[in-house]
């Protein structure tokens, strides 16, 4: 899903830049930031399958591609000025950053400081809609508050007679994330189902991705047998949802 968000942002870009004759007649780059495999694997290929496309700028080609820092939360300084950096490049005349991770407000706030012409657009954001729509041009996710339902009655069609939501308090502190969670928790009274919480290490915490994977690999067995078979588990963060799988 991540992964078309990427590539629909550029295809989005490409569409703008050419109906400008002005642009189109002049070479040109799009920075894109994403974060490490480790973190979100996704947004990451979607990344290098944008340079397979469109070639890299290092080579003459359209795309200019940084990654933002496994432990973003403690390394803010640095995500905002990998984005930030991009715009270094005159030939830069769009930025999409996704996941949008908190910090890319401020990162675009400092790049239309100093490049108003470049345009800033933001996949997934991780900060709250008032907030990243105050400095970017174009804001884009997946629709969290239809999901809320959706995901349960799904998870009801194929049986689950229990929804277990693993989460941390930094997921549960975005505005639309918590928001989801309490339309998930209405949505299993509404279906007849069991809603329970489970909290989980913050992968950008001391433990790390790897940390974070071995607990939820060790926990999911107890997991299991606490709420049985017929339970559907949910991880809000990508790098705990395959060791849960």
């Amino acid at each position: 899903m991540k992964k078309h968000a990427v590539c629909f942002a550029v295809a989005l870009v490409l569409a703008l830049v050419f109906c400008g004759s002005a642009l189109a007649a002049a070479p040109f780059h799009i920075g894109v930031a994403t974060l490490t495999v480790s973190q979100a694997e996704d947004t990451y290929r979607g990344a290098e399958r944008l340079i397979k496309e469109y070639g890299d700028a290092a080579s003459g080609g359209m795309i200019r591609h940084v990654t933002m820092p496994d432990n973003f939360m403690s390394e803010m300084e640095t995500t905002i000025s990998q984005i930030v950096g991009l715009s270094d490049d005159p030939k830069v005349k769009v930025i999409v950053v996704d996941d949008a991770i908190p910090g890319t407000t401020e990162a675009f706030r400092r790049v239309k400081e100093k490049r108003p012409d470049v345009l800033c657009f933001a996949g997934e954001p991780q900060e709250d809609p008032a907030v990243i729509s105050s400095t970017a041009d174009f804001a884009i996710g997946v629709d969290n508050i239809m999901r809320g339902y959706l995901i349960i009655n799904t998870a009801k069609k194929m049986g689950a007679k229990t929804f277990v939501h693993i989460s941390f308090p930094r997921h549960m502190s975005y505005e639309l994330l918590s928001r989801r969670r309490a339309i998930m928790e209405q949505a299993c009274k509404d279906l007849g189902m069991k809603f329970a919480f489970e909290s989980a290490p913050d992968p950008t915490s001391d433990v790390g991705v790897a940390g974070a994977q071995q607990f939820i690999l060790e926990k999911t067995p107890a997991w299991v047998n606490k709420y049985g078979k017929d339970t559907a588990f949910f991880c809000t963060n990508d790098a705990q949802t395959e060791p849960l799988l």
